[in-house]
């Protein structure tokens, strides 16, 4: 559904106002990717890595300098008109452009009015019931709360009903309830779409998407499914042991104290666990817990940023 080449694009930035002098920022830096269709795909990464440019580029909203990017077999910059009818850009910000002296209805009417869209009185209360906002339609902006104009802001984004959504940064400043009911609309909703799913959030991340790709400074740095990442890129156990003589521990291989922790990185767990229960029988140790940690995509993550 999705496929970008050697996706490039640069910016000048000013660097001295007096003496005109620029400097070239590559924000997106010869990105190659494919997405399936249906596929929830995680673009991960810290602000500033060209999350947000890499979404407008195949929104056609700006071109790239070098490669290509296509939608459904769409070229993003010969076909672009095609291209902004097959997808819907929602960014958790979108929200500051709805009209605060427009009721929730209005709102919709008059974006749907701007994509010259015939008769869309069945698609918009579709839209407002999804969305849990139909007792709302007839109350002014002003008066909802920030999650309703988050939901509000989404609802006209789907107003086309695109077949491909990028969502930047999408509960962004909203409560955790809403953020779980949009999470909850776009598992079991939008199941037929094909998502990209941009955010410097893990735990989102993680939740969500079927596979991801971790960009820093324009670069995809890894890029694969949560769980073989996690078992690729960091194949140790992590046992924490948390005890009255955590310096008992010393003669462990790959162990670090931490107050009264010992945080232990192992690849043979049974072998680690009769040492720990031999050292705590020879030096009278109490333990006051033990347990073992599963791999998180936030160590790979910033050991990741940190090899760019």
């Amino acid at each position: 559904m999705i496929i970008t080449k050697d996706l490039t694009k640069t910016f000048k930035r000013r660097i001295s106002r007096k003496e005109g002098k620029f400097e070239k920022i590559t924000a997106v830096d010869h990105i190659d990717l494919t997405i399936k269709k249906g596929e929830i795909f995680g673009l991960i990464g810290p602000n500033g890595a060209g999350k947000t440019t890499t979404l407008k580029i195949l929104s056609a909203l700006i071109t790239p300098d070098i490669g290509t990017a296509t939608i459904d077999g769409y070229d993003v910059v010969k076909c672009a008109d095609i291209v902004k009818n097959k997808v819907g850009l929602l960014s958790g910000e979108f929200a500051r452009s709805l009209y605060w002296r427009l009721t929730g209805k209005q709102n919709i009417e008059f974006f749907a009015k701007l994509k010259n869209m015939w008769k869309p009185n069945e698609r918009i209360n579709e839209l407002l019931e999804l969305f849990a906002l139909k007792q709302w339609e007839n109350e002014h902006i002003m008066k909802y709360s920030t999650g309703m104009k988050h939901k509000l802001a989404f609802a006209i984004g789907l107003l086309n009903d695109p077949p491909v959504l990028f969502l930047d940064e999408p509960l962004t400043g909203i409560d955790p309830i809403t953020a779980y009911e949009l999470k909850q609309i776009i598992k079991t909703g939008f199941k037929e779409k094909t998502i990209i799913w941009a955010s410097h959030n893990l735990y989102e991340i993680e939740e969500m998407c079927d596979r991801i790709a971790l960009i820093n400074y324009g670069k995809i740095v890894l890029e694969g499914e949560p769980e073989k990442l996690k078992k690729n890129y960091w194949d140790h156990t992590k046992i924490l042991v948390i005890s009255d003589k955590p310096h008992a521990f010393t003669s462990l291989q790959n162990m670090e104290i931490k107050g009264d922790t010992v945080e232990i990185k192992t690849d043979n767990v049974k072998k680690t666990f009769l040492e720990i229960m031999e050292l705590t029988k020879n030096k009278n140790v109490e333990i006051k817990e033990i347990k073992t940690l599963k791999p998180s995509l936030e160590e790979i993550f910033i050991d990741g940023v940190k090899n760019v």
